[in-house]
Formats: structure tokens, C-alpha cells, sequence
């Protein structure tokens, strides 16, 4: 119902030239609420979730956990317990299985939900794992707008860094997008679980998010790589308390009224 009321019936289409044209030539600002922007992320950048009978394609099939150490899992076993069937957002995503903070919650507690990796040669890899959630070659923009940015590096480090700076190192160009927009274009609000590793952007993807509209009951965020103490105090205005440290991250929960 919400993908249906925001796209609308008779929404004009925008090929991928038609995009690419509009955000990485003209560098226009298409609003992530746009329905033409919608629905070229609905028909040109998510793949849907593959079905659950089709086995997984793994490099350690028989591992029950995958996260970078250990006690990320560990704490979505005690926070989450026996929980079925939520919705996650993992970006930076990686490969999908080497240090995924999802893939259990995936393959233990039949979870789907929504990978985002901007790096070409992960995002290969991630395909191949056969996941059962909705996969985005793409980023989350830290504005409330699709952005042109760059990707520098690669591996589980790559960063991503506005495309007008650095001109001179080689880099990659992909469009970003705001979370709200991948959401709605999946024709989703509510959030159990939201895992942000994003190498440096994660406070201003943070600052951009519409909370005030999304539904996210938990956030796991990195917060190596920017000023941890802006993204505890700007948690805090948001209503969020912080339930503990994890070596680079931090785990937040809503409050509830």
C-alpha cells in the first residue's frame, strides 16, 4: 500500500540514461521522496530477495556466525531471542557472509531485508551468496537528496566521498540514495535492525534519516571513523538509549512511549 500511494498509478518513468543524465551529468537534486526517482530505484537498482528453498551459496556453510568479532551476533542472539521474521538494513554489507551482522538473523530466524553495498567487486560476491533479502548495488546518500558521490578503495574499507573532491585519485562514481527512498520503494517503514558501517559518512546518514517518519527500533553503528560523541548526543535527541559498546560500535534502542 505505501510503494502503491507514493509511486501512484500513472507515475512517469525515468529510464536509467534518463538518471544517470539527471544526477551524475547535471548533478540536479531529485528529493528521495520523488515518485520518478521511486520507482527507477524499485525497477533499475534493488534485486529482489531470492526464495527461501533456494540453498545459500556460502564459503563456510556450517559457520553460525559471521560478524567481524563474534560478539555482534552474540548480542542480536540475547537482544532479539527467538524473534522470526523482521526486517533488517545492513549497509556496507561487504560480501555478504564475511563479517555480516545479518546473515544469521537471515538464515537462523527466517529475517529478510535490505544489503547495501557500493562496491562493484563486493557486490559480485554478494550475489553469489544467494541471500533472501533485497540487494542495492548502490549507497545511502547523506543528504535528503540522490547524490553523486565516489568510491575510494575497496575491500571492507572502501570509502565513499562527495565525486567534486579528490579529483585527481582514481575513483568510482555511483549514485546514492536516501534510506527513506529504498524503503519506500520496497514499501517499507518499520525497521527492526539497522547495521551501519559505512567508513566515515555514518553520522551524516544518520543526521539525514527522517525519524520522525521511519519506524527503526535498533541501530548497530560504527563509530571508529567518526566523533563518537556527536553520534551518542545526536542518539539521545533522537529518543535512543545506548544499550552498549561492541569494539568499533555502538548499539542503540527507541525508546517507547
Amino acid at each position: 500500500m505505501l510503494l502503491f500511494v507514493l509511486l501512484g498509478a500513472e507515475t512517469e518513468k525515468w529510464d536509467e540514461r534518463e538518471v544517470q543524465w539527471r544526477i551524475l551529468e547535471k548533478e540536479e537534486r531529485i528529493l528521495g521522496n520523488d515518485s520518478r526517482l521511486l520507482r527507477y530505484i524499485r525497477d533499475y537498482v534493488l534485486i529482489p530477495p531470492l526464495p527461501r528453498k533456494v540453498p545459500y551459496r556460502l564459503s563456510s556453510p556450517k559457520k553460525h556466525h559471521f560478524s567481524q568479532i563474534g560478539d555482534q551476533v552474540t548480542f542480536l542472539k540475547t537482544y532479539f531471542g527467538n524473534t522470526s521474521g523482521g526486517f533488517f538494513i545492513e549497509a556496507g554489507a561487504y560480501e555478504g557472509e564475511a563479517l555480516s551482522n545479518t546473515l544469521w538473523l537471515e538464515r537462523e530466524r527466517n529475517w529478510t531485508g535490505l544489503l547495501i553495498e557500493p562496491d562493484s567487486t563486493n557486490f559480485a560476491c554478494l550475489k553469489q551468496k544467494r541471500r533472501k533479502s533485497w540487494l542495492a548495488h548502490s549507497c545511502l546518500s547523506p543528504l535528503p537528496y540522490a547524490q553523486k558521490m565516489s568510491l575510494e578503495g575497496g575491500g571492507s574499507g572502501g570509502r565513499m566521498t562527495p565525486s567534486r573532491q579528490e579529483k585527481n585519485r582514481q575513483m568510482h562514481n555511483i549514485i546514492c540514495f536516501p534510506l527513506e527512498s529504498f524503503l519506500w520503494a520496497i514499501g517499507q517503514s518499520k525497521v527492526d535492525f539497522f547495521s551501519l558501517d559505512i567508513e566515515g559518512l555514518d553520522y551524516k546518514v544518520l543526521s539525514s534519516i527522517p525519524w520522525d517518519i521511519l519506524d527503526i527500533r535498533v541501530l548497530l553503528v560504527e563509530t571508529y571513523h567518526v566523533e563518537r560523541n556527536d553520534v551518542l548526543r545526536f542518539m539521545a535527541e533522537k529518543k535512543y538509549r545506548h544499550v552498549q559498546n561492541i569494539s568499533a560500535d555502538d548499539v542503540f534502542e527507541k525508546l517507547r512511549n
